[in-house]
């Protein structure tokens, strides 16, 4: 049931085509719990783990194995780390129905499921990337109801119709009570509801008339080319021909991916950095234009403490400096300003819970640039491009955060930016998937997107997530979109991730009340 299971989830998941088989994914795996919970035997649980870790195994190496193409170990951590996480719903379910003696409604192993996802996304080792209402990135029109819910809404979906026609299934393999008309009709309904809701909602955009938006993709191989010493020069003037070929004079953003200034530029100084002054040159003739690049930075303490618990020792002068993966936006006036990513990549720019894994530190794996637990800025940043528009720097892998999108668009970003390099990967699903799931945060918060691809996939996706126009992986391009924005504030991007909240508290409840047991079972003597 497991293998049944676990396949079912690689084939739903993108980019297999084949979302709405995630309908039928738990299925199996309640089966299974069906039978092992009637015996109300603790030693059971191994059996529902096994069950359970063989699907989610299958379901973890199958849709996300290209992590090793940075790094092997990274990859077998991740996938057996969230492997395991993911059979604690249905432990924690079982060991209910154990302590209680009676077999609960499965929607509390929803509740905790959904809690699990929460943590996902807010935890130092954050991992969301699995998360099941993602998996309708690739059918974006029957979900555009994730304005109100974000993707936990998504799962909470799942889950019904996955509960629902388990209800209607379990009849007929139990071999009693073989007609169920309105459990048929109910699970019919909670799958196409959703759906038909998704086909009225219309979303209102804003054109800003006689402006573009120019997206540069410029191709350069991570691995053996991008921070190769000496080679920046002509990486920066590869970005700016492709730039030069695009612009005229309506442009008035030019978005640059991830790391696209990549040799360490300290911000203090870099108005007196050559390439800086080239970047001014250069947008001095396009009066109109702006400029949002990614860029590798760092920035020293005065006075020379350690200020930061991710600051760095400089032996020259015996100072500390913060490096960063950070956006540089020059303005229309030319003045400068950075924003620090915010959300850091686990085992790559970040050691998770750093005061109890600081001996690790060293071991942060060096995908180019910077290496080690990078510095961060706890907030979000807004670039204002006119008295109309307004951009939010998102960060490669930030994009992956719907709440944390939120927060952009509630400081006034009407126009959502992603810049990132997904070359690591390969031509793997990786890229595909991350491309993908920006669909969802266009959704989410009703605005366009604007993705920047150090290679990957570039492209402009509108409000109710459809492609207008992207690039080809493993290509260098530039394209040209129209200035269009969306200025409403959704419901979820003012409550942002509210159903994992209340998942969260709801399952801490649930967790006290099954150690109370545990402790009153274990005092009360067993009378002969």
């Amino acid at each position: 049931m497991g293998v049944t299971s676990g396949l079912i989830f690689w084939l739903s998941w993108p980019l297999k085509s084949f979302p709405f088989l995630i309908f039928l994914a738990f299925i199996p795996l309640l089966l299974v719990l069906k039978v092992i919970s009637a015996n109300f035997e603790i030693k059971n649980a191994q059996k529902l783990f096994i069950s359970v870790f063989i699907s989610m195994l299958i379901f973890n190496a199958s849709t996300s194995f290209w992590i090793y193409k940075a790094t092997l170990a990274g990859s077998v951590a991740t996938i057996i780390l969230n492997s395991l996480m993911m059979t604690l719903p249905f432990i924690l379910y079982h060991k209910m129905n154990v302590f209680f003696k009676k077999i609960f409604s499965p929607f509390i192993i929803v509740v905790f499921w959904i809690a699990l996802e929460y943590l996902f996304l807010i935890w130092d080792l954050a991992w969301p990337w699995l998360n099941l209402g993602n998996v309708f990135s690739t059918a974006p029109k029957f979900v555009q109801w994730y304005e109100f819910t974000g993707t936990l809404g998504g799962t909470l979906w799942i889950w019904i119709v996955n509960i629902v026609l388990f209800k209607v299934i379990e009849p007929l393999i139990f071999k009693h009570n073989m007609e169920n008309k309105k459990g048929w009709i109910i699970a019919i309904s909670v799958i196409v509801f959703p759906m038909l809701i998704s086909l009225f909602i219309k979303t209102k955009k804003t054109d800003v008339k006689e402006s573009n938006i120019v997206i540069v993709q410029p191709n350069i191989d991570p691995y053996n080319e991008k921070f190769a010493s000496g080679t920046f020069e002509q990486q920066f003037q590869k970005m700016l021909n492709l730039t030069k070929s695009a612009i005229d004079s309506l442009t008035i953003l030019i978005v640059w991916p991830e790391t696209a200034m990549s040799i360490p530029f300290d911000e203090k100084t870099i108005e007196s950095n050559s390439y800086y002054i080239q970047l001014i040159e250069f947008l001095q003739q396009h009066r109109n234009a702006t400029l949002l690049t990614g860029i590798d930075s760092y920035r020293f303490f005065e006075p020379k403490e350690k200020i930061s618990p991710t600051a760095r020792f400089y032996e020259f002068d015996s100072s500390y400096y913060d490096a960063y993966n950070a956006a540089m936006f020059i303005s229309k006036d030319r003045t400068v300003s950075f924003y620090h990513k915010s959300i850091l990549v686990p085992g790559v720019e970040k050691m998770p819970y750093p005061k109890l894994f600081k001996f690790l530190q060293k071991l942060t794996i060096n995908l180019g640039g910077t290496s080690g637990s990078l510095g961060k800025q706890d907030y979000p940043s807004i670039f204002k491009i006119n008295d109309e528009l307004i951009v939010a720097p998102v960060i490669c892998y930030e994009s992956v955060f719907g709440e944390y999108i939120g927060k952009f668009v509630q400081l006034g970003a009407n126009i959502i930016t992603v810049m990132t390099n997904d070359g690591w990967w390969g031509n793997t699903p990786g890229h595909k998937q991350h491309f993908y799931y920006a669909r969802l945060r266009a959704i989410e918060h009703r605005k366009f997107i604007v993705r920047s691809a150090n290679t990957g996939i570039s492209g402009f996706i509108d409000p109710d997530g459809n492609i207008i126009n992207k690039t080809e992986f493993w290509t260098d391009d530039v394209i040209k979109v129209p200035v269009s924005i969306n200025n409403q504030k959704t419901f979820y991007t003012k409550n942002g991730d509210y159903l994992g909240r209340m998942a969260a508290v709801l399952s801490l409840v649930f967790m006290v009340i099954l150690v109370l047991k545990s402790i009153i079972k274990k005092e009360i003597p067993v009378l002969g």
